[in-house]
């Protein structure tokens, strides 16, 4: 017998408590959704995009993360660029006032990439922003010491997205369960 029963309930229990933070491992691109992807798109409901981790190159690891009503992060340290160097947030919108729209890579179909540089070498920091329907997501860079700014392209290589309608599918099969949102039945309350 079918569960039927909306992850939103789950969701919002855990977010309601203030948010919640984990360390473990990064949320896979590929493969079916984990407890964190899960957690982001339903912190999120509106993201037809949901924040991932293609694979994750020599001398990066999985920070940890912390999901909340409206906003989801995880963080990714490096070996080189320090802790903490690239975090990532899913949101419903962001600010892309201050940025410069740039082409898109070549893993950031239907999405409007914006960057905003904050600081260069010695110590980088930067902005890139992906606008689609629904959401927003940021990668914050903040490299420590004077690790080269050309680690972004490092970070951004590892980072990814998974559609929202291929996760909903993914859950609805692995775990026989209905995640609501964008594509989805509408989340209650």
């Amino acid at each position: 017998m079918r569960r039927g029963v909306a992850l939103a309930g789950v969701a919002v229990l855990v977010i309601s408590l203030g948010g919640c933070a984990a360390s473990g491992h990064a949320p896979p691109c590929r493969g079916p959704g984990d407890n964190l992807l899960i957690l982001q798109a339903q912190a999120v409901p509106s993201a037809t995009l949901i924040p991932c981790v293609s694979s994750l190159p020599i001398g990066w690891g999985f920070g940890g993360s912390l999901v909340e009503s409206g906003r989801a992060r995880f963080w990714l340290d490096s070996d080189r660029a320090g802790i903490h160097a690239v975090e990532v947030e899913l949101t419903r919108d962001c600010d892309v006032s201050g940025a410069v729209e740039v082409p898109p890579a070549p893993g950031e179909v239907g999405v409007r990439v914006y960057q905003e540089p904050t600081s260069l070498p010695p110590a980088f920091a930067g902005v890139r922003s992906m606008v689609f329907p629904g959401g927003c997501i940021r990668y914050r860079f903040s490299f420590q010491g004077s690790a080269p700014s050309t680690l972004v392209l490092e970070a951004v290589g590892a980072l990814g997205t998974v559609r929202r309608d291929v996760l909903v599918r993914q859950v609805e099969r692995g775990v026989d369960l209905t995640l609501c949102g964008a594509g989805a039945p509408p989340c209650a309350g």
